[in-house]
């Protein structure tokens, strides 16, 4: 095996192990607002758990409703997921950028 092909496993492991974490994170801010806010989760119409990531980020209207939330469990869910999915677009971001540079000067 090449160097590059070991470089490329470790750089996919990477970029699954973060895509779980942050997605494991959101799912648990879904459940903490269905769970310890449920007038909320009621009013963001919610009825099929599985479109609650689409459902919640898709209009202002829903943003606003979230930001009244003030359940000090959802909100710390709610800094957890934001800060995994910066930490899953950093990395993604480093990646491309590692690879536009390598690619210009190989």
């Amino acid at each position: 095996m090449s160097i590059y092909s070991i470089l490329s496993v470790v750089l996919l492991i990477g970029w699954l192990l973060l895509m779980l974490r942050a997605s494991i994170a959101e799912y648990r801010y879904y459940r903490a607002v269905a769970i310890h806010e449920p007038e909320t989760w009621a009013k963001l119409d919610v009825s099929n758990h599985s479109l609650a990531p689409f459902l919640f980020w898709v209009s202002p209207s829903r943003k606003r409703l979230l930001a009244t939330v003030d359940n000090p469990r959802v909100l710390a869910c709610e800094r957890h997921a934001k800060a995994t999915g910066r930490w899953f677009l950093g990395y993604v971001v480093a990646v491309l950028l590692s690879a536009i540079a390598f690619f210009k000067w190989a």
